[in-house]
């Protein structure tokens, strides 16, 4: 939601837009995290949802959280970002800066993750009960590494999609 906010205050601005720090910090909030982890949500919470919804979506949430909802948060994410990609051309920091601040976000994520673990005794996830210390480990390692994999493609797809001249933020 702040992206997109970011991105109708951008619109909306008058004058030299690709070099206003508004339009900076949108490019890098789409980049480095929007495209990255809101593509990895959609792809998870699908994966997990078809191998047993109970782990993510229990059925008796149907009651009071109606399924539309449920796609807003998990579906229709995907073909905004996608559409993103199209119609809008960002530019990329320098990939090295770019997984620095991915990973400072998903261990800050990480923390706050096991800190409600470790002083509620219940996990935000209930499918991580489901996982050994070393399991857990394990599956931080690859999701970090599928978010990283992402913020790749994006940076791909922008530049499939857009000029080099546009897009090169360094690498």
């Amino acid at each position: 939601m702040l992206f997109f906010g970011m991105a109708a205050l951008s619109d909306l601005q008058a004058g030299n837009k690709a070099e206003s720090t508004l339009n900076r910090c949108k490019d890098l909030l789409f980049s480095v995290f929007a495209f990255p982890v809101g593509t990895f949500v959609v792809i998870l919470f699908w994966t997990i949802f078809a191998y047993d919804r109970e782990l993510v979506y229990p059925e008796t949430i149907d009651t009071f959280f109606p399924p539309w909802m449920n796609h807003a948060m998990h579906t229709l994410v995907l073909p905004f970002l996608l559409g993103e990609v199209v119609v809008q051309p960002h530019i990329y920091p320098q990939t090295k800066h770019a997984l620095q601040a991915l990973g400072g976000v998903g261990a800050a994520y990480l923390f706050w993750i096991i800190w409600v673990y470790l002083s509620v005794g219940i996990w935000v996830y209930p499918l991580l009960a489901h996982f050994s210390t070393p399991g857990l480990v394990g599956l931080f390692f690859f999701n970090m590494s599928v978010v990283v994999l992402l913020y790749l493609l994006g940076n791909k797809l922008n530049s499939h999609f857009w000029s080099k001249d546009v897009t090169s933020g360094g690498h």
